[in-house]
């Protein structure tokens, strides 16, 4: 199997801790270019620095460019022609061989795919904008500070010269005693048990002329 192979492919990025144009005056120092030239390559457009590198080879020129702060990425070059034969192996006589249907595999195209760098930014951070507060009438009183007056309330006078004090346990109001009433029963008769208290009157039944009523079909 053949070894893999890289492009070196850079997109005009460069590390955090520098500014652009430190990041053009050392790319025009590694390649040569004049600083004008230089400007060129950190344009945002995707050019490729170095064709078809060995993966050693290739790393080692990220890591050069890196120290140098310069960001690059790596693209593995896929080769669609390469074609995976099966092995043939030969069977003892008298062997039942059952043929078994060779798959094509599946090629995959990941020319799109990029490998950035260890430890690099994947989203860039956007710092939230602080708000701020007018704080000039504010003052911070001492610890154990009022902060708020209590009202006072003036106590009201209160005549207490004709209010006496009674004896523990003295009766303040007296219970009046009111008089059983009297009933006279005399005209009362109580009846043996089961006798009849009311005479039940019997109603004679309504007598009705249904002569001249018909019932309708």
């Amino acid at each position: 199997m053949s070894e893999m192979l890289f492009d070196v492919v850079f997109k005009g990025k460069f590390v955090n801790n520098i500014d652009k144009a430190t990041a053009v005056k050392h790319f025009s120092q590694l390649f040569k270019l004049p600083i004008e030239k230089a400007e060129i390559f950190f344009d945002g457009s995707i050019r490729t620095l170095k064709k078809s590198q060995t993966m050693d080879k290739a790393n080692h020129f990220r890591t050069a460019l890196k120290k140098a702060g310069i960001r690059v990425s790596l693209n593995k070059i896929v080769d669609e022609t390469v074609i995976i034969k099966p092995e043939l192996s030969l069977s003892d006589p008298g062997v039942i061989l059952v043929n078994k249907p060779f798959v094509q595999p599946k090629a995959y195209n990941v020319s799109q795919f990029t490998l950035d760098e260890v430890g690099a930014t994947m989203v860039t951070y956007k710092p939230v904008e602080k708000k701020h507060y007018d704080l000039d009438n504010f003052q911070v009183d001492e610890v154990g500070s009022i902060m708020a007056e209590k009202p006072k309330i003036p106590e009201p006078d209160l005549d207490i010269s004709n209010i006496t004090m009674e004896e523990v346990g003295a009766v303040f109001a007296e219970k009046q005693k009111i008089k059983e009433p009297e009933f006279d029963f005399n005209n009362l008769n109580l009846e043996e048990v089961g006798s009849t208290i009311v005479e039940k009157k019997k109603i004679p039944e309504p007598k009705f002329n249904i002569d001249n009523i018909k019932l309708a079909d």
